[in-house]
């Protein structure tokens, strides 16, 4: 209706009914109230985090999805394993990277493992920013945390793999 303006759980998809989500849909209700400009949530860069044993945080389009939306993919994982942090704590995980094929923007990015609610905020950024993976790979990961796996995984992407070719 007119004048009605709702967020959260009762909005259908595509709105997540996730808490962080929520809150976006709340300042762009109340920024349109106040007669702010504002653009719509963009769902497909909100993260998508299951808080769980391992937990799971994903961003954007899964390989599957890219592929049945036309999009030519290339992909890569890595184990969290493969970097000391990883072997430290010892409790597996895994990056990956979806992009469009030729080095294009990175359509996802999903990650499993401990500790990944807290680096999925990154892959947000990348992923909202149309970024390609040879724009992530000019930063630096610091050594050692788990985010040098989503390091590699770009790097290699951009055909400057370190430990991965």
């Amino acid at each position: 209706m007119p004048g009605v303006h709702v967020v959260g759980d009762l909005l259908p998809p595509p709105s997540l009914g996730l808490a962080h989500a929520s809150f976006a849909e709340g300042l762009l209700v109340a920024e349109t109230l106040a007669g702010v400009p504002s653009l719509p949530v963009d769902y497909a860069a909100v993260p998508r985090v299951t808080y769980s044993s391992p937990q799971t945080a994903a961003v954007g389009l899964s390989e599957a999805e890219a592929r049945a939306r036309g999009h030519e993919v290339e992909a890569n994982s890595m184990p969290l394993t493969a970097v000391a942090k990883g072997m430290v704590h010892g409790q597996g995980g895994m990056v990956k990277v979806v992009t469009e094929a030729g080095g294009g923007r990175v359509l996802g990015v999903h990650l499993v493992g401990p500790h990944v609610s807290e680096m999925i905020a990154e892959s947000q950024l990348v992923v909202g920013w149309d970024a390609e993976p040879s724009d992530v790979a000019r930063h630096v990961h610091p050594h050692p945390t788990l985010s040098e796996a989503v390091g590699e995984v770009f790097l290699t992407l951009a055909g400057r793999g370190l430990h991965q070719q």
